[in-house]
């Protein structure tokens, strides 16, 4: 069974239309709750599926279709109301599926179309990985990629800070904690992390040129975007969304 409210509150939160207290108590909650944990992951993966869907085909048509159905069928109240009376509903574990893609549509449709958000069409770092250390306590890059991963950014944030703080030249700690900077509206701050992994030669060096770019899709600075953009090599491995990216913002 599924919490139909928990489902509504962590599409609100993806989508970002949350007060800044509300979006401090929902990513405290976050840590201690394993189904909005279960529920971050599973709308992060159908909502990246559907924004894959550039030309859809007959059968996704026919899907969104029968989607839609169910979105008029079960959540019937405007968004408004939907935020105050939003009720408990069971699914047939084979709807499941089916009920966190009605949700998404909703965010779709309603809260920030996909096809205007370039920020999140864009981003290339979606998880964090690290090298296991096998049983045992986790260490803090391993608990901030746990965070990171979930879309708890602020909480992957306070981890990475502690290490930035205490190693300035690990790139991999600077390029997450300037990522989860960003994510969590400090663009200014995270810029001034990946600013001097651009200036360096580290293997995150046009990764964080990229998301200096992206920085300031998400502010709505195209110009500031569009000259980051120019400055990834043809042969990098950005250069092609870059390019991509940058026609968009023109």
């Amino acid at each position: 069974m599924m919490n139909e409210e928990k489902l509504l509150t962590v599409a609100r939160y993806l989508e970002g239309d949350m007060e800044p207290q509300e979006k401090i108590d929902f990513e405290m909650a976050v840590p201690t709750d394993p189904e909005l944990q279960e529920l971050l992951a599973e709308y992060k993966n159908v909502h990246q599926t559907l924004k894959m869907k550039i030309a859809p085909s007959p059968a996704d048509a026919q899907l969104e279709a029968t989607l839609s159905s169910l979105n008029q069928q079960y959540f019937k109240n405007t968004v408004a109301e939907q935020r105050k009376t939003a009720q408990v509903v069971s699914f047939k574990p084979y709807l499941k599926w089916m009920s966190v893609a009605a949700v998404l549509i909703i965010g779709l449709l309603i809260w920030a179309p996909w096809s205007a958000n370039l920020y999140e069409q864009y981003a290339i770092s979606k998880e964090m990985s690290v090298v296991e250390r096998g049983e045992g306590d986790k260490n803090n890059l391993e608990k901030a990629a746990d965070f990171y991963n979930i879309g708890d950014f602020a909480s992957a944030a306070k981890v990475l800070q502690e290490e930035y703080a205490a190693n300035k030249n690990n790139s991999q700690v600077a390029y997450y904690y300037g990522i989860s900077l960003i994510e969590t509206a400090k663009g200014e701050e995270g810029r001034a992390v990946l600013s001097k992994l651009a200036e360096g030669e580290s293997v995150f060096k046009y990764d964080a040129v990229y998301y200096m770019a992206l920085s300031y899709v998400k502010e709505k600075n195209p110009k500031e975007a569009s000259v980051w953009l120019e400055k990834i090599p043809q042969g990098s491995a950005n250069y092609d969304q870059a390019q991509e990216l940058s026609k968009k913002l023109k």
